[in-house]
């Protein structure tokens, strides 16, 4: 296997993007009296680590600060989301099984939540080993950073050129292309298949836009053969 598909774990295999931020914005509603809207949603909170969010409000919201007790409340809610509703996305494991590529997952949780997540994804342990998981607290800036991809790709011994990431925020797009590495944004998790997403994912300079994983399936198919990558203009954006 010449090629490494590095995955993103939310959003992209798990649908529970829409999970965390709703946490965040209940958590910020209720003992912060602060409201989002959708484009502050979008730039605080999406594809982000927690640390980050933390310090993107901080300074977007001059007089507020987040204690950890604020942080101990959006541990628990998210923990208590993602045990009762977190769910995969549909035919992730399909694109998973695929052989002809390793597979690793770069993610934006720290060790500890990513355990607890995968309590609920035991059948990925089918296509990688605990060894293949890399989470932000491995690293000493996240995305949109390149580092936890540069890691990976180090780690299990591939080139930069040589691997694709498959995720579901701008800040995964950004850092993929810091690192050198082709990216594929998914948006088939709730809330991302719009026209205004797609552009600002094409703008990021993704091989292609995908909003179901049928299709990440046939692009893939491309990356694997190296016969002409769709790029941003030609892709599923259309």
């Amino acid at each position: 296997m010449n090629k490494l598909i590095i995955w993103d774990f939310d959003g992209v295999i798990a649908d529970s993007e829409k999970l965390w931020v709703s946490v965040w914005l209940e958590t910020l509603q209720k003992e912060k009296n602060i409201s989002l809207s959708e484009d502050e949603k979008l730039n605080l909170l999406v594809g982000i680590a927690d640390k980050n969010k933390k310090i993107n409000l901080e300074k977007y919201f001059s007089n507020l600060t987040l204690d950890d007790d604020f942080m101990q409340k959006i541990d628990a809610g998210e923990k208590y989301k993602g045990m009762h509703f977190m769910q995969p996305i549909d035919g992730v494991e399909d694109v998973m099984s695929d052989n002809r590529f390793a597979h690793c997952i770069a993610t934006g949780a720290t060790k500890e939540q990513h355990a607890w997540k995968m309590t609920q994804f035991k059948w990925i342990e089918r296509y990688m080993s605990p060894n293949d998981y890399f989470t932000v607290d491995m690293v000493k800036q996240g995305k949109p950073e390149p580092d936890i991809f540069l890691l990976a790709a180090e780690t299990k011994g591939y080139k930069p050129q040589n691997c694709i990431v498959i995720g579901d925020s701008l800040n995964d797009f950004k850092a993929a292309s810091a690192a050198g590495m082709k990216s594929i944004a998914f948006v088939g998790a709730e809330g991302n298949n719009t026209p205004e997403y797609r552009q600002k994912c094409i703008d990021t300079g993704v091989v292609a836009v995908c909003a179901s994983m049928k299709e990440v399936k046939q692009v893939l198919n491309n990356f694997a053969t190296e016969i002409n990558l769709f790029n941003a203009k030609d892709s599923y954006s259309r």
